[in-house]
């Protein structure tokens, strides 16, 4: 045995020994498929949640084990609520020196969005198996052609890979 190979050999065994678990088992606990609900929305911003839902059933297929379902045939219900969803200003723009008698308020050069959802995955008995609030924070700047706009579907595909990546049960 190669002392490369012994050396993993005693990582895995330490986080074994300490607690640590690879993935959410959710294959073992007879999870293999879901039935995914529309996101839901409690923020102020309107129509987010139909940009996670539309990234959100595409990654779920590709990144996890799990396969898509009817809430008839599924073993749980996919439940994601967008619970936050705000923009603030990073970076405040500067006034043109060359035209001083212009009063107008500079424009934000940068911007960041920040939004959270909760999860939850309820088993056909009413166990819940995952229940997590994950976040994003995603950043925009208007010298480089980005805006809220952009960086609403950058946050959508980021979130909806965070859920994803919450639910593997190979990572």
């Amino acid at each position: 045995m190669t002392s490369g190979l012994r050396l993993a050999v005693a990582c895995l065994g330490a986080l074994a020994a300490c607690g640590y678990s690879v993935g959410t088992g959710l294959s073992e606990r007879g999870i293999r498929s879901v039935a995914f609900q529309v996101v839901g929305n409690e923020s102020y911003r309107q129509r987010f949640e139909v940009e996670i839902s539309r990234f959100l059933a595409r990654e779920l297929p590709v990144t996890t084990d799990l396969r898509l379902a009817t809430r008839e045939d599924a073993d749980a219900v996919l439940e994601v609520v967008l619970t936050d969803a705000r923009e603030r200003t990073a970076v405040i723009g500067v006034r043109d020196p060359a035209n001083p008698q212009d009063f107008r308020f500079p424009r934000a050069r940068e911007g960041v969005l920040l939004g959270a959802v909760h999860v939850r995955l309820v088993g056909r008995d009413g166990t819940v198996h995952v229940d997590r609030r994950l976040l994003d924070r995603t950043e925009f700047r208007a010298p480089l052609g980005e805006n809220l706009t952009s960086a609403r579907a950058e946050m959508a595909e980021d979130l909806a890979r965070k859920i994803a990546l919450a639910l593997e049960t190979d990572l």
